[in-house]
């Protein structure tokens, strides 16, 4: 008796195996991104006990760039939402941290000054005579911003900071600030352009309507 139970159970089993097979053959894996199902060009199988899944389909489906580096095997899969870090001017700075904190508190106070249309607040960063402040009108609000890089100069450094504001439409902005002794002296917009989305975390993302 127990014979034929143990049989029967492994009977069972085979018989669910080689409907899941079927099932997992037929294509019928599902993959859900972002609570959306999608549909690769590559129908996901199991081998193994594992769920193969077509790599370039799903990133892709995340928003990430996928590519394929033929002469050394390579799939490389970039994050579009992660600041693509370039060394613009190919400079090594020799500051201290003090000195590099100090930089960046400047360029975070000058920013929320902007911002919130704060004349007094960018006055306490930049030098006298310094004719870059916001004086009334609809500014576009800032949503994010990154500094990319920088560069030594004759009188201090020359900093770079990419921007994200958001009036109209999502725009991404470079500003570039000149600072010399403790106060900003110059700051200038290298460039602007429209784009379709940003996140700024996972959670709190801005889209143009």
């Amino acid at each position: 008796m127990k014979k034929k139970i143990l049989i029967s159970f492994f009977a069972v089993v085979i018989w669910l195996s080689a409907i899941v097979g079927l099932a997992f053959a037929k294509g019928s894996i599902k993959i859900v991104v972002n609570n959306q199902t999608i549909t690769p060009d590559v129908a996901p199988r199991m081998i193994d006990n594992r769920v193969m899944v077509p790599i370039s389909f799903v990133s892709k489906a995340l928003g990430a760039k996928v590519s394929w580096d033929q002469q050394n095997q390579t799939v490389s899969i970039k994050d579009n939402n992660q600041p693509q870090q370039e060394d613009i001017w190919k400079e090594d700075l020799d500051l201290s941290g003090s000195s590099w904190s100090g930089v960046k508190n400047l360029i975070a106070v000058y920013i929320a000054g902007y911002d919130n249309r704060d004349d007094e607040l960018i006055k306490s960063v930049t030098v006298d005579g310094f004719d870059m402040i916001p004086i009334g009108g609809i500014y576009p609000a800032i949503i994010d911003y990154n500094i990319i890089d920088a560069q030594s100069t004759k009188s201090g450094i020359k900093v770079r900071v990419k921007v994200i504001s958001n009036e109209e439409k999502l725009s991404e902005e470079i500003w570039d600030f000149d600072i010399t002794k403790g106060k900003i002296q110059k700051w200038g917009r290298v460039s602007s352009a429209d784009i379709d989305s940003y996140t700024v975390f996972p959670g709190l993302s801005f889209k143009n309507n």
